[in-house]
């Protein structure tokens, strides 16, 4: 096994990377020069930048993960305030997305089931016996 890739050097590629939220960027702003601002960073082992489904342009944020904790935290410590494209960039370590949590209810056989809860219609009715319609704004 080549030196490189001896089980230390892989369990640290394993655990020590770190995950960077880069938000504040201007829509005009292109993977590429995302990249350019990390790589004297070290190894970017993956980037992500979101796009809108209605418009089909990128978000206004994006993520890129480092292999290196602590090259990560220095990348925040130099790049957070750091204007790009007169905007002022936020960069942190990026937390996990929470997922909301499951409902747990029983039905008749007292079976407790982790699924989604019945919908119930409890809008209020009109005079006429009908549920009342609420109109966006």
């Amino acid at each position: 096994m080549p030196p490189e890739l001896n089980l230390p050097n892989i369990q640290k590629l394993i655990i020590d990377y770190m995950k960077l939220f880069i938000g504040n960027l201007s829509y005009d702003t292109t993977e590429f020069e995302v990249k350019d601002l990390f790589e004297p960073y070290g190894t970017i082992l993956e980037f992500a930048r979101p796009i809108d489904r209605e418009t089909g342009r990128p978000r206004g944020f994006a993520f890129v993960t480092l292999a290196d904790a602590e090259v990560g935290l220095k990348a925040i410590e130099e790049l957070d305030g750091k204007s790009v494209a007169g905007r002022k960039l936020k960069v942190n370590e990026a937390e996990e997305r929470s997922r909301p949590p499951v409902r747990r209810f029983s039905n008749n056989n007292d079976d407790v089931t982790e699924q989604s809860a019945p919908r119930v219609d409890d809008r209020p009715t009109d005079k006429r016996g009908k549920k009342v319609v609420y109109k966006s704004i």
